[in-house]
């Protein structure tokens, strides 16, 4: 296993990341065809410092005190366009996003290499391109049945993640980190934090059992992939509300009623799609599984878009479990369907999220919409619909909870309660150590962190990071 102090991953990671230049060379937005190599081809870019980032906590603060939503939305927008901005990063000729330079899941959190009998020599070999994940949020319940729900739903419409983090976060993940009894600790490696879970002086209070804060300029991200043929018209669900669902209780995306057929190489805007078109995109519906009834047609260029070379294709099936004729091949493209972003501005984080909504917005905005979008925000990026959750209700101290959920993810029934979930209660209950999984609901507020349903003094809070709680 990896030694507890400056491991090498952790060099590795600091070398990965320390060489940010926070370039802003002159390019063009996010086209067909980006496809991502080693991390060595490509310096992380940091979020440059703006008005809209970071903004002062006590300004922040006063927006969740005063309940302006239009000046939490507008900041999750200003956000959502920084981090969407050209970063002077180029592979194969396609400009790549800010975001999309930042070191990933397999460079943050390399799995232990020595004597893991589960990892085989061609498994622990670091490899190039795009690195694709089940969603790890399917699996962070230590309840059986509810993860064999989560596992099954995510067979039915099998997801990729690849979670991102900047320069700042990374880098505070990856080094060395000072806790109890003069230890120092890596917070990328599981056996480490089990270390420091272990080396609380008796009588620490579960409050104070916390791993260091993040800096305040950390930001996590989790992208959320999905496949895209690279010929003919590939069906994607597209979220309409659980009512437009065949299961309005866990409408995941293999229920959404409503399809958009997606064509590479095409142009034009979102239209209902011809008979011909239905007929031609019923393979892909077919081969999906999808309970489609009612088309749309769409340009591939309305997602931000990454071409497959084999070996990503390859990574993409075994990450999802992906074969026959539905599963990625070289060529084909991985698109981005959703994404989770928090920052750390605020000592309890902000949350935003962010999914694909070609065209209207959902018929009720649930659970959120494109509404303040910046009229600057070119596509695809535009094609994202949001909503925020900064406080766990919608008033300070109110009764009535905030709800913010992704429709790719959390409407999975391995999830507790997710379609009436929010960001900051779920991720506040993120442990290292003995913790009752997820908020069975999310009817009142979470007292952060002395509320005994879920903090004790055999538990480690990880500052709301469900990604080092669950680090290998």
């Amino acid at each position: 296993m990896r030694n507890i102090g400056l491991i090498a991953a952790s060099a590795m990671l600091l070398l990965a990341v320390g060489a940010c230049d926070g370039s802003k060379k002159a390019a063009t937005g996010g086209k067909e065809g980006a496809t991502l190599e080693t991390a060595g081809a490509v310096t992380p870019v940091p979020l440059p410092d703006s008005p809209s980032f970071p903004v002062p906590a006590a300004t922040i603060n006063g927006w969740i005190a005063n309940s302006d939503t239009a000046a939490i939305r507008a900041h999750a927008w200003s956000l959502w366009q920084a981090m969407t901005a050209p970063s002077g990063q180029s592979v194969n000729n396609q400009q790549l996003p800010i975001w999309d330079t930042w070191a990933d899941t397999s460079v943050v959190f390399p799995q232990p290499q020595a004597t893991n009998a589960s990892l085989t020599a061609e498994q622990a070999k670091p490899s190039p391109g795009r690195k694709f994940f089940k969603p790890a949020q399917f699996h962070h319940t230590r309840d059986a049945r509810l993860k064999a729900l989560a596992t099954a739903a995510a067979d039915n419409f099998p997801l990729a993640v690849d979670s991102k983090y900047d320069p700042p976060a990374a880098t505070f993940i990856g080094g060395p980190q000072a806790g109890p009894g003069g230890g120092t600790y890596s917070y990328a490696s599981g056996a480490s934090l089990t270390k420091l879970n272990a080396a609380w002086p008796t009588g620490t209070t579960p409050q104070n059992r916390a791993i260091n804060e993040f800096p305040i300029r950390a930001i996590e991200t989790k992208p959320v992939f999905g496949l895209v043929k690279a010929n003919g018209l590939t069906a994607q669900p597209l979220w309409q509300g659980p009512s437009a669902s065949t299961n309005a209780g866990n409408p995941t995306p293999d229920t959404w009623t409503t399809c958009v057929l997606i064509q590479p190489g095409a142009t034009g805007a979102v239209r209902p799609a011809t008979s011909a078109e239905i007929n031609a995109g019923a393979v892909s519906v077919q081969a999906q599984g999808l309970a489609c009834k009612t088309f749309l047609w769409a340009p591939l260029s309305t997602f931000y878009a990454a071409q497959l070379n084999a070996a990503e294709a390859q990574n993409f099936n075994a990450a999802t479990g992906v074969s026959g004729p539905a599963a990625a091949a070289a060529g084909d493209y991985s698109v981005l369907l959703a994404m989770h972003v928090n920052t750390k501005e605020i000592p309890f984080w902000t949350w935003q999220t962010y999914w694909w909504q070609p065209g209207a917005d959902t018929p009720n905005n649930f659970p959120g919409s494109k509404q303040g979008q910046p009229g600057a925000l070119g596509g695809p990026w535009n094609n994202y619909a949001s909503c925020t959750a900064y406080d766990q209700t919608t008033t300070p101290g109110g009764s009535t909870m905030q709800v913010c959920f992704n429709p790719y993810l959390e409407t999975s029934p391995g999830i507790p309660a997710g379609v009436t979930s929010n960001c900051v209660s779920c991720h506040g209950v993120a442990l290292v150590g003995p913790n009752p999984n997820y908020p069975a609901n999310y009817n009142k507020p979470i007292v952060f962190f002395t509320d005994p349903t879920y903090f004790n003094t055999q538990s480690t809070h990880t500052d709301f990071s469900w990604a080092v709680a669950s680090a290998p």
